[in-house]
């Protein structure tokens, strides 16, 4: 559960979120585990807290909940765990730490618990060492970029997130959790213009997180939404797939469109699902893409009733990304239904903030056709017959 804030100061949340983010990555590292995403779990934040009913929910066995109390450079956390069937108190206890040493705090709460369930903690203690930042004021900032990042993903206020991570670089230019959430900043903008992508700015800030630490889950993923905007699918899959391997809860949102470019809709539909079994309730972080990626999934298969139930789905849930409108209308197009079209085409390019207004834009802004797989061709083929369809330009 999101750990609560004790302080009274509503501006460090960010202390709480952070930490409470960081034990599910480390919990999702023990084997045979299955971790609730925490986009699910923070939909729970500021709420009262019934363990059995969370049990029913979720379907898990046990919750972990707590407090963080930051005093000066101190900061206290309390933890307990709690099983859902009983709502017996299995274990409890209390940290004491120097801000400057989270890290280090998150690794002895990971252990302690680790030991209190029975599962044997496969995490190398090394990795402590590797990625604790050298300088405490950087890496309070990287953590309030990330936890920022998460909250406002689909709004104008993302880049005031990207802004700290930014400062964060500029007090320690190595601080890989800046760079990792930093790398994003630029391949965001392949998904949701008007602005193009920076992708050999995304590319050079993710490689270097991953040199720096190898073991840092979110270097690849940023690495994997690089190559992926690039066009480079099988190598994105790679990296996603190192970052799972780190962290076997993460939601990737770039995963299934990956697996469309190299025409496995059949993959793309199974991530998107565990991905979303991960996080049922999705507020908003990761779902519209899922959306988007069954609903070309479907239309990779000839589904297209399928096809534009999820696409739908995804303008509902993030109407801000003006480019639903516009592969919703080729949908419509390849489903009979050109009338709408060729309406929902016209109202796409009214939108000021539109991406591209042409076919060959569109072309510019996808990547190079040798990118993609024979079947995603043949599909492509009929996606653009269907945006001529609807009335997009040449």
């Amino acid at each position: 559960m999101p750990f609560a804030n004790l302080s009274g100061d509503a501006n460090q949340d960010y202390l709480a979120d952070v930490i409470s983010d960081e034990l599910t990555t480390g919990f999702s590292r023990f084997r045979n585990s299955f971790v609730i995403s925490r986009s699910t779990a923070f939909t729970y934040k500021g709420k009262p807290i019934n363990v059995r009913q969370i049990g029913k929910e979720l379907g898990v066995r046990y919750v972990l909940e707590g407090s963080v109390q930051p005093s000066g450079n101190r900061l206290r956390v309390n933890a307990q765990l709690i099983d859902t069937e009983s709502d017996a108190h299995l274990w409890a206890d209390q940290f004491d730490e120097d801000r400057s040493d989270l890290l280090q705090m998150q690794d002895d709460v990971v252990t302690r618990i680790a030991v209190a369930i029975g599962i044997k903690l496969t995490e190398e203690r090394a990795r402590k060492a590797q990625t604790r930042a050298a300088n405490p004021n950087a890496e309070d900032l990287a953590f309030r970029c990330s936890a920022a990042f998460m909250r406002t993903l689909w709004t104008s206020e993302r880049d005031s997130a990207f802004r700290l991570c930014e400062q964060a670089l500029e007090i320690d230019p190595q601080n890989v959790r800046a760079l990792s959430y930093l790398s994003l900043k630029f391949t965001m903008r392949f998904y949701l213009g008007p602005d193009p992508p920076d992708l050999r700015r995304a590319d050079e800030l993710a490689s270097l997180a991953i040199k720096i630490d190898p073991d840092y889950h979110m270097a690849h993923e940023a690495k994997g939404e690089a190559l992926q905007a690039m066009g480079r699918a099988r190598e994105a899959i790679d990296s996603y797939g190192r970052a799972l391997i780190l962290a076997p809860n993460s939601i990737l949102i770039g995963l299934p469109l990956a697996y469309i470019r190299i025409a496995e809709p059949e993959q793309a539909i199974a991530y998107a699902d565990k991905a979303m079994r991960l996080s049922p309730h999705h507020p908003g972080l990761a779902g519209p893409l899922f959306y988007f990626s069954k609903a070309l999934a479907f239309s990779m298969l000839q589904d297209y009733e399928q096809a534009l139930v999820w696409i739908e789905r995804a303008e509902a849930a993030a109407p801000e990304i003006v480019v639903m409108g516009f592969y919703r209308s080729a949908l419509l197009a390849m489903a009979g239904r050109e009338d709408e079209a060729r309406a929902t085409m016209q109202r796409f390019l009214a939108n000021d903030k539109v991406p591209f207004r042409t076919i060959s834009q569109w072309r510019d802004r996808a990547g190079p056709p040798s990118s993609y797989s024979p079947r995603y061709l043949i599909w492509g083929k009929k996606f653009v017959d269907g945006l001529r369809t609807a009335g997009l330009p040449e």
